[in-house]
């Protein structure tokens, strides 16, 4: 959490950007134009919510498109567990081997199952997010692993 990062956002963005930002404008709103303070401190925070609305898509635009990127499905109605959602990754496998086996040339004919398998997948994913195992942590170390072994670029 307190990265170089998170640093620079709280410190540059929040506490300059936003702080004297809003503490210019508060002013502006309330000493100049004799708005009355609760009034002129909503009238602020809507025109830096404006503003920041923006900058913060900019800043964030990396991480946006990671979290669009982390699911591609939506969550499948019901409740699940490890067990249930395993025989559907072997079920969907099955089918997806099925198909591709005639030849991958002809894409077509296993896409479809393809990404029926990548569903199943993507749900086991999110069972076991919401049952608290520590994913993120473990797709770290495969990544440090695959490293230092030079499979990445």
């Amino acid at each position: 959490m307190f990265s170089r990062e998170w640093f620079l956002y709280v410190f540059g963005r929040w506490i300059l950007l936003s702080g004297i930002a809003g503490a210019l404008v508060q002013y502006l709103f309330s000493d100049i134009w004799g708005i009355a303070t609760i009034p002129a401190f909503l009238l602020n925070q809507f025109c830096l919510a404006c503003v920041f609305w923006y900058v913060d898509k900019y800043i964030f635009r990396s991480h946006l498109k990671n979290i669009a990127d982390f699911f591609r499905f939506p969550r499948v109605k019901g409740e699940f567990d490890c067990q249930r959602e395993f025989c559907k990754i072997e079920e969907e496998f099955n089918d997806f081997k099925n198909s591709f086996t005639p030849g991958p040339q002809n894409v077509n004919r296993w896409l479809n199952e393809f990404w029926d398998l990548m569903h199943a997948c993507e749900m086991m994913e999110r069972i076991l997010r919401e049952k608290g195992y520590p994913i993120d942590e473990e797709r770290k170390r495969i990544i440090n692993e695959n490293f230092a072994r030079g499979l990445y670029k």
